[in-house]
């Protein structure tokens, strides 16, 4: 698997809250929610330094032990899931529980606004492929079906490790896959909030330009609606990641 991402700060005020990290085999990618600042965060660290913990303690223990499928590939999330089946669940909340135990002695994790994050993760294990989806971050799967959108509902990961069990999941052979493209919803207006392309438009300018040329053109359309008057919005210009997986065959 190659990888090649990029990221972009939406504020300068509050810097880039993203993460992005890979290693062989494996890419994070996280979005800290950023909220209004002067928020009471309840923690003396901030949201990026959350972010940036989790996402790193969760890309250690992807890579630690891969092993063997411990079963048959399984598609898309459609309906229930049994915990054999979820292969990064386990991972993600014992990353959440790495990262609470490390400030809960100087901070209040009990603070509602305590700092949280999307989530999105993909390890390749021999033949097969895992992906996570937390929140409202997208993967999109380019393979031999054309491309597909997955984006988690409203749960996000902060200081309780059960929140991992809200993921969507799947496990895809990696001879469907051409490409897996990770984005952060600071990366996905140009589809979601724009309309200017769909999800097939997306993950080809993600190729052609490539990451960086993407974000650009999300900020070009971005400021010619300075007011977010044409597309109301929270903020004008939000954090952008975009990580590119592709597999040789």
């Amino acid at each position: 698997m190659r990888v090649s991402w990029a990221t972009d700060q939406g504020s300068a005020e509050r810097g880039n809250e993203d993460f992005v990290a890979a290693a062989a085999g494996a890419v994070v990618v996280l979005d800290g929610c950023g909220l209004p600042l002067g928020t009471d965060l309840g923690c003396a660290h901030g949201t990026a330094w959350y972010a940036r913990s989790l996402g790193t303690r969760l890309l250690a223990r992807m890579l630690d032990g891969i092993g063997p499928p411990a079963g048959p590939p399984v598609g898309p999330p459609e309906g229930a899931h049994t915990p054999g089946e979820r292969p990064l669940v386990a991972r993600l909340a014992g990353a959440i529980a790495d990262v609470a135990a490390s400030h809960r002695a100087t901070c209040d994790l009990r603070t509602p606004a305590t700092p949280a994050a999307t989530v999105l993760a993909l390890r390749v294990r021999g033949d097969l492929v895992d992906y996570l989806v937390l929140a409202d971050s997208t993967v999109l799967l380019d393979g031999s079906h054309g491309v597909q959108e997955i984006t988690g509902g409203h749960h996000y990961a902060a200081a309780d490790p059960s929140a991992a069990e809200a993921a969507l999941t799947g496990t895809v052979p990696v001879d469907d896959l051409r490409r897996v493209f990770l984005m952060t919803d600071g990366a996905t207006r140009l589809t979601d909030m724009f309309g200017v392309t769909d999800w097939a438009g997306l993950a080809a300018l993600a190729v052609d330009p490539g990451p960086s040329g993407l974000i650009e053109w999300t900020r070009e359309i971005e400021r010619t609606d300075p007011s977010a008057l044409k597309w109301p919005r929270g903020k004008v210009h939000d954090d952008a990641t975009v990580a590119v997986c592709t597999f040789p065959h």
